[in-house]
């Protein structure tokens, strides 16, 4: 999606819900699987990525372009969920059908659908040989560093794209990036975090 189109598609969406699909689509599958390295947990990830969702379109006509785009806006929130979710662990988010279904966007087809997309996904960051390395050893960290290491490792973000959905300044995210590595080495069994790609 080009930046034009995208600023386009949000002008839309701030005047009708509806055009808040297309966003959703281009954006779910990334804002997901960025919850979903964060939390280990693929229903969980699910769910906390329906409310990110859910906020973003409710709230979509206070954002203003002021230089980030808008998928920093998004993964922002995601962070901040994320963060409500483990200090709480009542979070009781929106369900994804739920917001699937009240905002007439195409998700899965069925229930069932719904069940092997998860399992899936569960699958797909269980399988990742260098994310369970590190998995025990990420959790333990602060989620700021958690979150550096997410976006650097397992999102690909280049040190630009982390400084926008952080709103740091270069210097501080690599130092915070620095750190959690160094971090994750001294936990025992973990040698290198250069096997993710």
């Amino acid at each position: 999606m080009s930046l034009e189109n995208e600023k386009d598609i949000i002008e839309k969406a701030k005047k009708d819900p509806h055009a808040f699909a297309e966003l959703f689509d281009y954006y779910f599958d990334k804002i997901f699987h960025y919850i979903l390295y964060r939390t280990g947990n693929a229903e969980t990830a699910r769910d906390i990525a329906a409310e990110v969702f859910f906020k973003a379109q409710k709230n979509i006509k206070n954002f203003r372009f002021m230089g980030y785009p808008f998928s920093a806006w998004l993964y922002r929130m995601a962070g901040n969920e994320i963060i409500s979710y483990f200090r709480h662990k009542k979070f009781e988010p929106l369900s994804l059908e739920a917001y699937l279904e009240d905002n007439k966007i195409e998700g899965p087809a069925s229930r069932q659908d719904l069940s092997e997309e998860i399992i899936k996904a569960q699958e797909l960051a269980d399988s990742n040989g260098a994310y369970c390395a590190v998995k025990q050893a990420l959790f333990k960290l602060d989620p700021l560093y958690q979150e550096v290491i997410v976006l650097k490792f397992l999102q690909e973000k280049s040190i630009k794209e982390i400084c926008e959905i952080l709103g740091k300044k270069e210097g501080t995210v690599k130092s915070l990036i620095s750190r959690a590595l160094e971090m994750i080495r001294k936990e025992d069994g973990v040698k290198s975090f250069t096997q993710i790609k």
